[in-house]
Formats: C-alpha cells, sequence, structure tokens
C-alpha cells in the first residue's frame, strides 16, 4: 500500500469516526439510561412489596388481636349468662351484654375469613362451633327446654374446655402465621377471676 493509499485510509476512517461517534454515543447514553430505568423500576417494586407486606402483617396482627379478644369476651358472657340461667334469675343487662359481645365477635370472625390465612382459619373453626352451640344451649335452657347435653354443668363444661381442646391451636397457628420463631409454651390461666368464679381466655 502506497503512502497516498495510506492516507486515504486514514482519512476515511477518519471520517466515519467522526459521523458515526455521535450515534455510537447516543446508543449507549440511551442503554445507559435504560439500565438505569429498570433498576430504579426494581427498587420501586422492592419497596413497594416490603410496604405491602408490612402493611399485610400488621393488617393480620390487628385482626387476629380483636378475634382474641371478642372471642374472649363472648365466652365469659356466655359463661356469666349461664350462671343468671342456673339462678332462675331474668336479667335485660346480662342478656344485652351478651348479645353485644355475640355480635362483635361475629363480625371479627368475619373480618378473619376475609384477613386471616387457611390454617388460622381451620383452627378458629371449632372455637366458633363450639361457642355458637354453647350459645344455643343456654338459650334452649333459658326457655325450659334444653337438649340432652344442654344442663348447666354440661354447658359451662364445655365453655370451659375451650383452652384445653381448641385455643393453644388457634394461638400456635396465629404465632407462626406471624413469624413468630419462638414457639413459647402457652400457659392458660386457671385462677378464678370475675363474679363467675371461672377461668378467663
Amino acid at each position: 500500500m502506497t503512502a497516498s493509499s495510506t492516507a486515504l485510509v486514514i482519512a476515511i476512517v477518519g471520517v466515519c469516526g467522526t459521523l458515526f461517534a455521535p450515534i455510537v454515543s447516543q446508543t449507549l447514553s440511551k442503554r445507559a439510561r435504560r439500565e438505569e430505568f429498570e433498576l430504579q423500576r426494581k427498587q420501586r417494586v422492592e419497596e413497594y412489596d416490603r410496604d405491602h407486606r408490612k402493611e399485610s402483617l400488621a393488617d393480620k396482627r390487628n385482626c387476629y388481636l380483636s378475634a382474641m379478644l371478642t372471642a374472649r369476651r363472648y365466652r365469659q358472657e356466655l359463661m356469666n349468662h349461664l350462671h343468671v340461667v342456673n339462678k332462675n334469675r331474668t336479667s335485660d343487662v346480662s342478656s344485652e351484654q351478651l348479645e353485644d359481645a355475640r355480635h362483635a365477635y361475629n363480625s371479627s370472625f368475619a373480618e378473619l375469613q376475609l384477613t386471616g390465612t387457611k390454617p388460622v382459619i381451620d383452627a378458629m373453626e371449632p372455637v366458633r362451633v363450639r361457642l355458637a352451640r354453647s350459645y344455643e344451649g343456654i338459650k334452649n335452657l333459658e326457655e325450659g327446654q334444653p337438649r340432652p347435653g344442654q344442663s348447666f354443668d354440661e354447658l359451662k363444661e364445655a365453655l370451659l374446655m375451650i383452652w384445653d381442646d381448641e385455643w393453644p391451636s388457634v394461638i400456635t397457628a396465629m404465632r407462626a402465621d406471624l413469624g413468630i420463631k419462638d414457639q413459647a409454651t402457652i400457659q392458660l390461666p386457671t385462677g378464678p377471676s370475675g363474679p363467675t368464679g371461672d377461668r378467663y381466655l
């Protein structure tokens, strides 16, 4: 290759470089912007997922707490009213308190069915069934038409046995769903409390 040919090639390369440099620069710039945009998008998605998980966990915790408290109150009002019925006393106050507790529990359980996970709902179902049957039995006893298994002693025992038979499974399921790793021993109240001398949930 002669010197003139070499110079011509160099000139052509230089011209091409001058012409294509902006295009190459623009392409690289677009690629860098796309990568930056994708990185920001992933960060936003991760932040949203993290915030959503925190919000969902808080909602479940509040839901489970409400279910526990309303079940405890409903059970105690059932026990209180059972003693009133056993003493052959009619009490509008006792009836109103029982109905208020029952409605609060039913509302809380409905929320649990929407918010809670299947293991928690499954664990809570036997509690709901026992409370509902106790309510029916107490009402039958109050009307003087108890069915087999609906005597005062049998209804009282059924309410007391919620802790031993169903409640530990409820607490365990809720703690597991909330991510509490240390499954501490659940100590249930055994001492007397309240006017009936019965245990609370």
